[in-house]
C-alpha cells in the first residue's frame, strides 16, 4: 500500500532509484495520491510510478482523490480496508 506513492522528481543513484526498483514489485499494490498534489505531481510523478511497477494489472489500483499532497484520510479509509480485506481477509 503506498499513500502518496511516486517517483521522486530529482534524479537519484542508480542503488538508490525508485525506477529501479518498481519493476521489481510483484505483490498487489494500493496506491493513493492527490490529484492537485504539487510535490509529486500526477503526470510527472505519480503515473509513471504505477505505470512501472510489476503487479499484475489485476493486483494494482491506483486511487486518485481531490488534495494535494496530503489529502484528507477520510476519504481512502475505505478503500484502504476494502483493500486489506482483499488480499489478507475480512477480519473475524
Amino acid at each position: 500500500m503506498l499513500w502518496s506513492g511516486h517517483f521522486p522528481p530529482a534524479p537519484k543513484l542508480p542503488e538508490v532509484d525508485a525506477i529501479n526498483f518498481a519493476p521489481r514489485v510483484k505483490m498487489p499494490v494500493l496506491m493513493l495520491n492527490g490529484r492537485q498534489d504539487f510535490t509529486f505531481p500526477l503526470e510527472a510523478s505519480q503515473k509513471p510510478m504505477f505505470k512501472w511497477l510489476g503487479t499484475s494489472k489485476a493486483d494494482k489500483r491506483h486511487g486518485i482523490y481531490d488534495g494535494g499532497h496530503v489529502f484528507r484520510f477520510a476519504h481512502i479509509i475505505k478503500d484502504t480496508l476494502d483493500w486489506l480485506d482483499k488480499y489478507l481477509g475480512v477480519p473475524k
